[in-house]
């Protein structure tokens, strides 16, 4: 008699694939839901080898419950496999620490399904973070584990907040004085990368707020980086205006240009970093602590040198602002900037490659 192998509370469009592929491992495939599951009923002859959950399904049990039952009624001779569509390390390490012996991937591929769940049944030993998905590249993370020389970017500058609206009490924005001035916003920013430069801000239709104190806004060059992401989205603004509540506003340290820190953080790296890699608990919006965590090459002079001449090249805002070159310059300019941003970070060509095959 073949061993079992629960389904419990799997999308119906992955039982067919799984239970074709538990059935060819020689497995039986159960299905199971989570209104009628009772660990203690599976005890004995009936307890089965393997159990697939879906954290992603809204009835499903927290994590931590489903593992301390089964540990509790089964013993630990039964892997308890997680299947989640989210495929950040942070994520899985998560659902790892509250009691599942590994993860996969609910899109597949099955051949990753295979590998993995033959894994499990031969090792009682839990997986690695490293070994979490081979969808992930192991070098890319690597890379972001501090192997190489790296800092965080609160090391290279000092990361603000966007203020605020102040409203009266009709629940308007009360009326301009002497101490309020108009702000740049996301939107703002959004229309300039991808308009002209002569269009990209209406100067009478900006919202007005409250200053903040000086240091974080009427400084020479600032970044300012879009509070929703991934992916980023930044640009180097000369117009000592204040950034609004849907910004950040990252004043470079001495020594650091503002377009060595723009051009990292538009990097394909930074992408990747941010889809794949970083715990992102904030919903699609970049949390003040993620901001200054984020991993950066700790800075050399040619990477300066270099960062700073493509940034020249590019957008950017201020009393005579400058929009992107055409197309043709655009892409050389950016090939070269990713070039140097590959370097700083002691990326090998490989890793490129990588990058590209997973679209980044």
């Amino acid at each position: 008699m073949a061993e079992m192998a629960v389904l419990l509370g799997l999308r119906e469009q992955v039982v067919p694939e799984l239970s074709e592929r538990l059935a060819n491992m020689g497995l039986e495939p159960v299905l199971a839901d989570w209104a009628g599951f009772d660990p203690r009923s599976w005890r004995g002859c009936r307890r089965p080898a393997l159990l697939f959950i879906d954290v992603d399904n809204p009835r499903a049990w927290p994590i931590e419950k489903v593992g301390f039952r089964i540990r509790r009624h089964w013993g630990g001779n039964c892997p308890l496999i997680a299947m989640t569509s989210e495929r950040k390390f942070a994520r899985l390490e998560l659902i790892l620490a509250a009691g599942a012996d590994d993860c996969l991937p609910a899109s597949g591929p099955a051949s990753l399904w295979e590998s993995k769940i033959a894994r499990r049944l031969a090792e009682n030993r839990p997986p690695a973070a490293l070994e979490l998905t081979e969808e992930i590249p192991i070098g890319l993370a690597r890379l972001f584990a501090g192997e190489g020389d790296i800092i965080r970017l609160e090391d290279l500058a000092a990361i603000h907040p966007g203020v605020s609206p102040r409203r009266n009490f009709y629940r308007r924005l009360a009326p301009p004085d002497s101490e309020w001035r108009g702000v740049l916003t996301a939107e703002t920013v959004d229309r300039f990368l991808v308009g002209k430069p002569v269009s990209f801000l209406s100067w009478n239709r900006l919202h007005l707020f409250r200053l903040p104190a000086p240091a974080e806004y009427d400084v020479e060059e600032k970044v300012l980086l879009r509070r929703a992401g991934p992916p980023l989205s930044a640009a180097v603004d000369r117009s000592r205006l204040p950034a609004g509540v849907d910004l950040y506003s990252l004043i470079p340290k001495p020594g650091i240009g503002a377009g060595f820190i723009a051009c990292l953080l538009n990097s394909r790296l930074l992408d990747f970093y941010f889809n794949r890699l970083a715990p992102n608990l904030s919903a699609g919006r970049l949390r003040l602590e993620e901001v200054k965590k984020i991993p950066v090459p700790r800075p050399t002079a040619r990477g300066l040198e270099e960062l700073n001449r493509a940034a020249a090249f590019l957008a950017h805002f201020g009393p005579r602002p400058q929009g992107w070159l055409d197309r043709q310059n655009r892409e050389e300019i950016w090939n070269r900037m990713e070039d140097a941003v590959f370097e700083l970070y002691g990326a090998v060509p490989e890793l490129r490659e990588e990058l590209a095959g997973l679209h980044f």
